[in-house]
């Protein structure tokens, strides 16, 4: 079987030797106050700080999914002018999620905030929508699942000149972990497990900036178990604020002793991507969904077949998983991760297999 789903996707093999090292540690059956599991937290941290390039004056959190952080993020860091950036499905998902959610600001003094959406188009450039140059928080995906796109870095950097005083937001879960990204031009990133960093579902990634912590602390917002304000006042500690995923956490760390920096392993996916693309551009039964290659994702590919039946029918009767399409394109698109747990060696097997499709 190949697996080549956008997530939960592919998992590295060595992830069983590194459970089964967890059940005979016993840090499983520690407590998170104990000195062996905040031990155990300080060390995957610092670990995910070398990995990914962060700089000290960031925090790193883990939660248990990204979904969580949209909720941490809705009920801590949302006040004044903040607009929503969106060209697929999980984009407009977390834009209604946090329009919609009760709890916003409902405990502080502040009034409630002013949440608008913006739509833009697969082929247009993020740095290209109006922006708010009043706005507080400016949030967005930086790789829509739902469409294989992907913002430019140039893009955040023209994006934070139109609307300076802004919190940056940023939905890292399908590139967190792929790409190079440079922490400091937002304020906010978040993330799963399941994608990029090629482990089970499970655990969240949240990376805040001193500006995104001191906007949590003036809002003040404490009446939630999964206050920014609550979680910062216990990582300090390297403890949680809730009863965390052990097994991932250590898994976490396990993997990224064994990973090299982000910059070589988002070189390799630029590269492999690069080839993904020339053979789906070159594939006459295949087209690209997404036509510029400036927002092109490279971590996940949206193609359309020809047709689609007979396209679906052949990735199962070769034992190969795919993505369907999602949202407004679930009905002609598939979707295929290019994610750093996944091999070359499948990728060879995936075009052999479609050398031979008729």
């Amino acid at each position: 079987m190949l697996n080549f789903y956008p997530g939960p996707s592919k998992i590295y093999d060595n992830l069983k030797d590194f459970s089964s090292e967890a059940f005979k540690s016993g840090i499983l059956e520690q407590n998170h106050r104990s000195q062996p599991f905040m031990d155990l937290l300080e060390e995957t941290i610092s670990l995910l700080r070398k990995h990914l390039n962060i700089t000290e004056d960031y925090k790193v959190y883990f939660t248990s999914s990204a979904t969580e952080c949209w909720e941490i993020c809705a009920q801590s860091l949302i006040r004044g002018k903040v607009q929503f950036l969106y060209n697929g499905a999980f984009g407009k998902k977390w834009f209604k999620y946090t329009v919609t959610n009760p709890q916003i600001n409902s405990t502080t003094n502040y009034e409630l905030p002013s949440i608008r959406g913006t739509r833009f188009f697969i082929n247009q450039n993020i740095d290209e929508v109006e922006v708010d140059t009043e706005n507080d928080v400016v949030c967005w995906v930086s790789s829509e699942t739902s469409n294989g796109t992907h913002t430019s870095f140039e893009s955040i950097k023209k994006l934070k000149e139109k609307s300076p005083k802004a919190l940056f937001v940023v939905d890292a879960t399908s590139s967190l972990g792929g790409e190079n990204y440079d922490i400091s031009n937002a304020d906010v990133w978040f993330s799963s497990s399941q994608k990029c960093f090629g482990m089970p579902s499970g655990l969240g990634i949240m990376i805040v900036s001193p500006k995104a912590l001191e906007r949590a602390i003036e809002i003040n917002e404490r009446n939630h178990y999964n206050s920014l304000i609550f979680i910062e006042e216990n990582f300090q500690k390297f403890q949680t604020h809730y009863t965390p995923n052990i097994l991932g956490i250590y898994l976490f760390k396990r993997l990224l002793e064994t990973l090299p920096n982000i910059n070589f392993v988002s070189e390799k996916l630029y590269q492999r991507s690069e080839r993904i693309y020339d053979f789906f551009e070159n594939n006459q039964h295949f087209d690209l969904l997404v036509e510029n290659p400036k927002t092109l994702s490279r971590t996940v590919v949206a193609i359309v077949p020809k047709d689609m039946a007979k396209a679906v029918e052949f990735f199962k009767t070769n034992n190969v998983i795919v993505g369907k399409g999602y949202g407004e394109w679930k009905n002609n698109t598939l979707r295929i991760a290019n994610f750093p747990a996944i091999s070359d060696e499948d990728f060879d097997e995936l075009f052999r297999l479609l050398g031979n499709y008729v």
